[in-house]
């Protein structure tokens, strides 16, 4: 489906009956990558899974911030006439996530944080995303080549490598570096979230290699109440490598 914003169209997945849940996907992927997660959510909830300005059908590309992301979500939900939702993100997703519950904590009934930060990038990372900035103007076939490795685990099956590989081959080159601009100059959010109040759940993948579990406990133990869920076998993907645990976990906490 598409709806026109003030920012542009957006495509998005509403799907299901119930209690609505908003799913934002991760970089540099689009909505379809949450295909593993309906057949469990949508008998229960309604799902609204968007493309992320640029990225799958939500097109043309422009520039953004993730405050003006939480603005195009926060107008998606207000035309669909949903007023409160569980927000569940998923790296960049959960970047937009906490941005979004930010500035519209009434609108969140419960957040999910995969594999995700709430601190901003420090230098190293910086310089990184620059680099990846500048490597992009010569096309997104360097995204498949650098990040495959480090968004999937070493032993991760062909079928969902496959998966992910398609994703990025259909990425519009400055949809994808305006998505890096926006990481690289996030907010900090470390220091608010004891502020969450709504339930929330954090979860990691045991081999994630730009996540490491310490840090995504670290963001559960931050929050008051919050839930920490390990999913075995997985990487920094983990609703795509072991569907399975990820929506036992998902599912357990959404049914609270």
């Amino acid at each position: 489906m598409k709806v026109l914003l003030k920012s542009g169209m957006l495509n998005y997945l509403d799907q299901g009956t119930g209690p609505a849940v908003l799913l934002i996907h991760a970089f540099p992927l689009n909505h379809t990558m949450w295909e593993p997660q309906l057949s469990v959510l949508t008998p229960r909830f309604r799902v609204i899974a968007p493309d992320i300005r640029g990225f799958g059908e939500s097109q043309p590309p422009s520039a953004w911030t993730m405050e003006e992301m939480a603005d195009d979500l926060n107008e998606l939900l207000g035309k669909l006439d949903v007023t409160d939702c569980a927000v569940a993100g998923i790296s960049m997703g959960g970047y937009i996530a906490l941005q979004f519950w930010s500035k519209y904590s009434t609108r969140v009934r419960k957040l999910v944080l995969a594999d995700t930060r709430a601190r901003a990038d420090n230098e190293t990372e910086i310089k990184a995303r620059n680099e990846m900035i500048a490597a992009i103007e010569h096309g997104t076939i360097v995204l498949s080549d650098r990040m495959l490795p480090r968004l999937l685990q070493p032993n991760a099956s062909h079928d969902v490598a496959g998966t992910v590989r398609a994703m990025i081959a259909g990425v519009d080159a400055s949809a994808a570096a305006h998505a890096v601009v926006a990481m690289r100059d996030r907010p900090d959010f470390s220091s608010a979230l004891h502020r969450i109040k709504c339930p929330a759940l954090v979860v990691t993948g045991e081999n994630d290699a730009i996540i490491r579990p310490d840090d995504s406990r670290g963001i559960a133990d931050a929050i008051p109440g919050a839930q920490f869920v390990q999913i075995t076998d997985s990487g920094h993907l983990s609703n795509l490598e072991n569907p399975a645990a990820f929506n036992r976990a998902l599912l357990d906490f959404l049914l609270l």
